[in-house]
């Protein structure tokens, strides 16, 4: 760029690649499109159906903007979200289903979208009997090259592309997206692998539509004290991007989608009231609209605590063990909008943070005397009443948080630290607490929400999140098989456990469903409502079991049950 173009007149397209670009997120308002009527620094990116909209503008305009729209948009940042997961058909009903020849239910002509680390699509998995590629599109965020207009960064690889790729001697000279991870090839062959006998996917002919992320702004992973090391730290921002790209599509060929949503955070206030479960809401009401979420592995990762603060003038306190010297973090704790709580850090050795008194927007930084270690904390309020609390080269030992009740109606908060894989395995709470661990997005309210389950002795996957969601809602919704899962990496066969991949077993499931429903023409007006009804009906319950329960929901996926309901009551109900 040269040196006398002002950065604020460069098209969008130019002006993400700049170093000092950030992006973040709002509604787009009356309110908003008049505030930034005179201010060019600030560009519009693409706007989703409820109106949420991914802005951007150099990352030294942040703080500002922030301050002037109010410091209540506590959804303004992006989160930062990461991979869920540290036989499956048949144990899901879905075997049966297959092989069922007046059913002919195989996923033809439904598309399963994968936001995530992207897709080796040169294995056979994903090729149709004539060696044509099952893959629509693949948007690379990480590669700069051809695109369309409408999208603003990365590159798109076409059907044909890919075919073209898959007939040439050197595919990657054609079609240069590799999936360096594997995470996204392995979910991806649990859904949809077209390939015969124990590798056969859940909808083996469904379409796919992938979604390579890039990398977290590292402006973002300094703010929210991240660890460098981890190459799976992905913005919401991008990954809603990506999911409004695949339904876009699948608008453009008229076929029905199913969203599989295998990443997560903790940094929200597990209530489903984001702007991206906002999202996830609002289009699961639309017929042919699915979204399937993994639950979350947090339940035994010490994460979560929670607690009571009695009454006005009261406080109370616990505590955070970090089990290594100068690990660095944050500390999300979280309230009801209408108390007003008020905090103070007491290191290992004794040194005090005084109590800060809470106001709208604060923000307070200050680096021990006899330690090394740095505090920021920070308050919000906006659906929630919000602390942050930044711990930046923590002294080992434990941490005391006291939460004072400066004006108590509930007294009820939660705290959570980031999920496993963004903060040291070193750093837990001292009395953690499994339940209310369904991570974000996954406490969407219309979402279907997966945990995992041991298929082999029927046992809940040991880390599987526990429920419910502070909205408060019954989650998850049911769980799937996620431990030793069969599927295909780029580097050939291999297992994977966790909810991600029973996520991608429920979404095989909810493509049957949905070419059962629209394509089949047995319910045209299907929705993501009426799946996740379909899914909960036939899920399989023990009798010794009190249902719906926090860990397993209403039971386990039973797709051959689920039809068995269909076939029993609601196919009657719509021929009268």
């Amino acid at each position: 760029m040269a040196a006398n173009i002002d950065e604020n007149d460069l098209p969008l397209s130019e002006f993400i690649k700049l170093p000092t670009t950030v992006d973040f997120n709002v509604i787009n308002t009356d309110r908003f499109k008049l505030f930034i009527q005179d201010k060019p620094y600030i560009k519009l990116g693409d706007q989703m159906a409820n109106e949420l909209v991914v802005v951007y503008t150099n990352k030294n305009n942040l703080p500002l903007l922030f301050e002037e729209l109010g410091n209540d948009f506590n959804e303004f940042f992006p989160k930062i979200m990461s991979p869920l997961d540290s036989k499956s058909n048949e144990d899901s009903g879905i075997a049966q289903i297959l092989n069922q020849p007046f059913l002919n239910l195989t996923g033809r002509n439904v598309i399963i979208g994968f936001v995530d680390t992207g897709i080796d699509y040169t294995k056979e998995a994903f090729r149709f009997e004539d060696g044509s590629t099952k893959i629509l599109y693949i948007w690379d965020q990480t590669i700069d090259g051809n695109r369309p207009d409408y999208l603003y960064f990365g590159s798109l690889y076409t059907q044909d592309d890919i075919n073209r790729a898959l007939n040439s001697d050197d595919p990657y000279s054609i079609v240069p997206s590799i999936d360096e991870d594997g995470h996204g090839t392995f979910m991806a062959s649990v859904a949809a692998s077209n390939e015969r006998g124990e590798y056969i996917g859940a909808a083996p002919k469904a379409y796919i539509i992938a979604v390579k992320l890039r990398r977290a702004n590292e402006y973002y992973i300094d703010k929210f004290l991240l660890p460098k090391d981890n190459p799976n730290l992905y913005q919401s921002t991008d990954y809603v991007l990506g999911m409004k790209f695949i339904m876009d599509r699948s608008e453009e060929i008229n076929l029905p989608i199913v969203m599989c949503i295998t990443m997560g955070s903790n940094s929200s206030g597990h209530d489903g009231n984001t702007l991206f479960e906002d999202y996830i809401s609002f289009v699961s009401q639309r017929a042919g609209y699915v979204f399937v979420a993994a639950a979350g592995n947090e339940s035994n990762a010490r994460h979560h605590t929670q607690g009571l603060i009695p009454r006005t003038g009261t406080t109370d306190t616990f505590s955070v063990k970090v089990g290594r010297q100068d690990d660095s973090f944050i500390l999300s704790i979280y309230g009801p909008a209408y108390d007003k709580v008020s905090v103070s850090v007491t290191s290992p050795t004794g040194e005090v943070i005084a109590r800060l008194p809470f106001r709208v927007g604060l923000k307070y930084s200050e680096k021990l005397i006899f330690e090394n270690t740095t505090i920021t904390i920070e308050y919000y309020k906006g659906v929630n009443n919000i602390t942050f609390i930044g711990f930046e080269l923590a002294t080992e030992g434990i941490w005391d948080i006291t939460l004072f009740g400066d004006a108590i109606v509930s007294g009820e908060y939660h705290a959570w630290l980031p999920i496993t894989g963004q903060i040291s395995p070193f750093v837990e709470m001292f009395q953690p607490v499994p339940e209310y661990t369904i991570v974000y997005p996954a406490t969407a309210l219309r979402c279907v929400t997966c945990g995992a389950y041991n298929s082999t002795d029927n046992s809940l996957y040991i880390s599987s999140s526990w429920g419910p969601t502070r909205l408060p809602r019954m989650s998850p919704d049911l769980v799937a098989p996620g431990v030793n899962v069969g599927g295909i990496y780029p580097t050939g066969y291999g297992t994977k456990t966790g909810t991600s991949v029973s996520a991608a077993v429920t979404a095989g499931a909810a493509a049957l469903l949905l070419e059962w429903g629209l394509l089949q023409g047995n319910i045209p007006a299907m929705d993501g409502d009426l799946v996740r009804t379909f899914l909960i009906s036939g899920a399989t319950r023990d009798e010794n079991m009190l249902y719906p329960n926090i860990k397993w929901g209403y039971g386990r996926l039973d797709l051959y049950g689920s039809f068995t309901v269909i076939k029993e009551s609601v196919i009657n109900y719509y021929l009268l």
